[in-house]
């Protein structure tokens, strides 16, 4: 068994802790991965999204809700005075 000292053990744990207090590369997200292999209905609901938060931006005021019906292909965005019971929906 190896003989550990006290000294030893401290200069161990000096060396690790710089090596763990180096932030990690964020990972940053891949647009052109996410168009490439997303759905029609996920791009569709994801364009629905950005297209609602984009109108909740501009008009505050009003409770921003989006429908997404892929039977007839029909995409509604509205804005209404009432608050939204469900923020999106998807049919």
């Amino acid at each position: 068994m190896p003989n550990i000292s006290r000294r030893t053990l401290l200069g161990a744990i000096t060396a690790a802790i710089p090596a763990a207090a180096v932030p990690a590369v964020a990972n940053t997200f891949n647009w052109n991965d996410f168009y490439a292999e997303a759905t029609r209905a996920e791009l569709a609901r994801f364009h629905a999204n950005a297209l609602t938060e984009a109108m909740a931006t501009r008009y505050p005021e009003l409770s921003w809700r989006h429908v997404v019906d892929h039977k007839v292909q029909f995409v509604l965005i509205v804005g209404d005075e009432r608050p939204a019971v469900s923020a999106r929906q998807e049919v």
